[in-house]
Parts: C-alpha cells; sequence; structure tokens
C-alpha cells in the first residue's frame, strides 16, 4: 500500500482565507469573466457612458430652463406693476406651457388665477388654480387654495368653496390662514341658511386666539348678531 505525504492533502482544493487571498481571488474571477465576456462589456460600457452623458446633458438642460422660467416670471411681475393686465396674462399662459414642472410653476399660477379673478373670469381661473390649490401642502398651495375657493364661490359652487375653505383650515399650520378659510366657510354657511353651522366655525377660529387678543372680538361680535337673529349655539 503506497503512502501519502502528510503535506499533500487536498491542498490544491482548500478555499483561500486570507482576507487579501479572498479580495485577490475574486479580482481574478471578475478579469477572467470580463475576457470571456468582452463584447458584452463593451456594450455595457457604451451604455453607461451614454447614460452618464444623458444625464449631464439633462442637470444643464434643467439648469437652463429654470434659469429662463426665472427671468420669465420676472417680465411678469414688471407687466403687473404696469397694470398690463392682458399683457400678463397672455405671458403667464405662455410661461405655463413653456415652464410647467419647474419650480415656479405654482408661482405662475398663483398669479394668473388671481388675474382672471380681478376680470370676472372665475371659470378660467379655476381651471387655473386647481392643479395648485386642490389638496394643499406648502405655502404657495394654500393661497392658490384660497384663490380657488372664491373661484368656486364666484360660479355658485358653494359646496366644492366651503370644502376647500375647510381643507385649508384642516391641514394649515399659520393661524392667520386657519381664521380666514374659517371665516370664508362660514360666510358661505350664512349664506345657505345654516346659521348653527357658521357659529361652530367661528367658534373654531376663536379657538385659534389667545385668551387676551383684541382681535378675538370681531369672531365674538359675529356670533352675537347670530344669536341675536334667532341662531342657538
Amino acid at each position: 500500500m503506497s503512502k501519502r505525504h502528510p503535506g499533500s492533502r487536498r491542498a490544491h482544493q482548500e478555499a483561500p482565507t486570507d482576507p487579501d487571498d479572498i479580495f485577490i481571488a475574486r479580482v481574478l474571477e471578475v478579469l477572467n469573466w470580463a475576457r470571456a465576456n468582452q463584447q458584452l462589456v463593451t456594450i455595457l460600457g457604451v451604455v453607461v457612458a451614454i447614460g452618464i452623458a444623458g444625464a449631464v446633458y439633462y442637470n444643464g438642460y434643467r439648469e437652463t430652463l429654470v434659469e429662463q422660467a426665472a427671468e420669465q416670471i420676472e417680465s411678469v411681475h414688471q407687466s403687473i406693476m404696469l397694470q398690463d393686465t392682458e399683457g400678463a396674462k397672455n405671458e403667464l399662459i405662455i410661461f405655463l406651457e413653456r415652464f410647467s414642472g419647474t419650480a415656479y410653476e405654482g408661482e405662475a399660477r398663483l398669479l394668473l388665477g388671481d388675474l382672471y379673478l380681478q376680470t370676472a373670469d372665475a371659470q378660467q381661473a379655476r381651471q387655473v388654480l386647481e392643479p395648485l390649490g386642490s389638496s394643499p401642502r406648502d405655502p404657495i398651495e394654500f393661497q392658490g387654495a384660497a384663490l380657488l375657493g372664491a373661484a368656486y364661490e364666484e360660479e355658485g359652487r358653494l359646496d366644492d368653496a366651503e370644502a376647500t375653505y375647510l381643507r385649508i383650515a384642516d391641514r394649515s399650520e399659520l393661524d392667520f390662514q386657519i381664521r380666514n378659510a374659517l371665516s370664508s366657510a362660514a360666510r358661505i354657511k350664512v349664506s345657505q341658511g345654516d346659521g348653527e353651522g357658521a357659529i361652530q366655525l367661528y367658534q373654531r377660529a376663536l379657538d385659534t386666539f389667545e385668551a387676551n387678543e383684541a382681535a378675538r372680538g370681531i369672531y365674538e361680535l359675529r356670533i352675537q348678531e347670530l344669536m341675536a337673529a334667532g341662531v342657538s349655539q
């Protein structure tokens, strides 16, 4: 029977355990795979290069677009200052066609919606403002929602207007926005003969004040007027 030398026990089959050896082994595996798949590696390299070039181009394009939008919105403000309402409207319509999706879209919608309301075109105002103010979350959207509520009122859509004002009151963190929205909703309640509902909304507005704030008197007076008219709390 032949004897095997102790040092020859399957040494060639043992996996390396040293971290450096493992790293080198992995590198060799990658290199061997790359040699065996040279065409695929070339294609992947081209795809990656195209992707990087595309990302660089897109970033540059977006930066240029934002700069152009800023210049255009400044031109709109100048037209408004000069009381060129129709010129400002036309500029804003073109602006929304070219620069929708930029950081200035909200401001443009707010300005255009306001101009439409000033010229008694509630339907156009609503169409412009709905994407901005239908579900407000940030400051400019809350401003848009307030104008949207006014547009609904002008169109006679009082339920939509009230719902819009109440969304502002429920979501805003600014007391003045909450009070204005609740006051507008209460005004609609009064116009519909729901004095009790109006009192409840005015009471919500009162709850946003400190006990000694003078402005509480406005809302307390409105509640007293409704109660004097026979409405009970």
